[in-house]
């Protein structure tokens, strides 16, 4: 009897974890998408919640209509502020795509000036150094021919794109509005349903799960926007004052990479401060890219187990195996995206919530191991006769 329950428990656990992960592969992207607005509601009014609170109670004036007002002003001063923001980028990436077109045969003339001078060396090395070498020197010229073309349909494809998808965003715009308002309304009947209507055991349960991700992986999350931001600010800081033109999409891209955990802008500014120094010649900034890259990496390293704390207190080992395979299987997202799944599920062992969950499976392996006697067997092989 305690054998069938045992499978019984085996059976609907390992559905479960089947359905759930075929749900976040295969149904989670696309409801997720189709919820955007709805969601993106959802988390602003989250955000100005608090500041709405406490100006409604500073406020003599206690009705719905108030809130409503708050809400609005505060969704107002954050969309200028995006807007502002996005208004900035978009000049500085069109800027920076027009400097590269315009300087284009400049740049050509100096690739080529550098591939010439490399291959009257690369004559008196060995021929299978030499025939590497040149492998990738003409994968970098291929990949410089195609920048040009690939700068002008990059500008023309998100023109023709924002065109295209102006219905979508209308519609996403609506809406978020009407979702906005409708969640800002009922905050308060939405608590309160949730206390009466809810188990106490449920309650209780989403309460232990909500504090795990809010003490591990929410805590990652922000740590690593934290410090993220904080190589955005020194990166833009540095590269305004080198004097680089159009800094600002430069320095999100850092700040972005940075992101990607044992990688970050190591994989722009070492490139680049190479590039500086064989191709264009520029040894003053290539050294100057190769010092704020060591004092980044340097300050991050003293910075960040304060900024992280234990939140993220897991394996190197996992970290690498999240990078890896989200990497691989999602792209750049993946690899940020997966490293928080791990650090959410082990907050989600070391919480002690799926401890039954285990020790049903040891009992079920245990039992397994015992039947086929794995490890214990022991074969008296005859010897062949002669």
């Amino acid at each position: 009897m305690r054998n069938k329950e045992l499978y019984e428990r085996i059976f609907l656990r390992t559905t479960i974890i089947i359905l759930t992960i075929l749900f976040l592969l295969f149904l989670a992207p696309a409801l997720l998408n189709a919820l955007m607005p709805i969601i993106l509601a959802l988390v602003i009014v989250g955000l100005l919640a608090p500041s709405i609170r406490k100006i409604d109670h500073i406020l003599p004036i206690k009705h719905k209509a108030v809130s409503y007002l708050l809400g609005t002003i505060l969704l107002l001063l954050l969309l200028f502020f995006l807007i502002w923001f996005v208004q900035f980028i978009v000049n500085q990436v069109s800027g920076l795509v027009g400097n590269i077109i315009s300087n284009w045969d400049k740049i050509v003339s100096s690739v080529n000036t550098w591939i010439n001078d490399a291959n009257s060396q690369i004559n008196l090395m060995p021929d299978y150094v030499s025939n590497t070498i040149r492998s990738g020197l003409k994968s970098l010229y291929e990949w410089l021919g195609s920048l040009q073309k690939n700068a002008i349909n990059i500008t023309f494809g998100f023109t023709q794109a924002f065109i295209n998808t102006s219905n979508e965003i209308i519609f996403f715009v609506i809406t978020f509005v009407v979702a906005f308002y409708i969640i800002l309304g009922d905050m308060q009947n939405v608590y309160d349903k949730y206390h009466l209507l809810i188990p106490e055991k449920s309650k209780n349960n989403l309460s232990l799960i909500r504090t795990v991700f809010k003490n591990s992986t929410w805590n990652y999350i922000k740590s690593q926007l934290k410090l993220a931001f904080l190589c955005t600010i020194i990166m833009a800081i540095f590269l305004f004052f080198i004097g680089q033109q159009y800094f600002m999409p430069i320095a999100l891209i850092l700040g972005f990479v940075d992101l990607l955990p044992m990688i970050g802008p190591i994989i722009v500014l070492l490139p680049w401060s190479i590039i500086e120094l064989l191709i264009f010649d520029n040894t003053i900034k290539s050294l100057g890219l190769l010092i704020v890259l060591t004092a980044w990496t340097g300050l991050r390293q003293v910075i960040a187990p304060k900024v992280i704390g234990s939140s993220a207190d897991i394996h190197p080992i996992l970290l690498v195996i999240a990078l890896y395979a989200g990497l691989k299987l999602f792209g750049v997202m993946g690899a940020i995206l997966l490293p928080v799944v791990f650090i959410f599920i082990v907050g989600i062992y070391r919480s002690g919530i799926i401890d039954n969950w285990i020790y049903d499976y040891k009992l079920f392996f245990k039992y397994i191991s015992d039947t086929l006697n794995i490890g214990k067997r022991k074969l008296d092989i005859p010897d062949e006769e002669n």
